[in-house]
């Protein structure tokens, strides 16, 4: 296991585990700053990220390095095209953390407003 971790695969998945943590921390921060920090958000990154997208792109470079030379091109190729497709939605995500978009001036007509017009008189 610690070859693994040595190679650049185990590299890779210690690459995707820290994208994950700062994707957290800072998900974390900007939820706090905007005062809509729940507890529960940690049990959905565990799930979502680490169980979700981490864990199964780690098995499949473990299966990569571990598998043998017909096998181990399919599941490495698998691997980094998950990893490329992770790296972008989480840097998408950190970025959007650090530098929310800013509220909109337009505003919409509610549906009410439309068919109900309120009398100015």
């Amino acid at each position: 296991m610690e070859a693994f971790l040595m190679s650049e695969g185990g590299l890779a998945l210690k690459a995707a585990v820290l994208v994950a943590f700062a994707d957290f921390a800072t998900g974390s921060f900007a939820a706090l700053r905007d005062g809509t920090f729940a507890l529960d958000a940690i049990a959905a990154f565990l799930r979502k990220h680490i169980l979700g997208r981490v864990a199964p792109l780690g098995t499949l470079l473990a299966l990569g390095y571990f598998g043998g030379a017909e096998s181990s091109g399919f599941f490495t190729a698998g691997a980094i095209a998950g990893l490329i497709a992770y790296a972008a939605e989480t840097a998408a995500s950190i970025w959007g953390n650090i530098n929310p978009p800013s509220p909109s001036d337009a505003k919409a007509d509610t549906p009410a407003a439309a068919v109900n017009p309120v009398p100015t008189e």
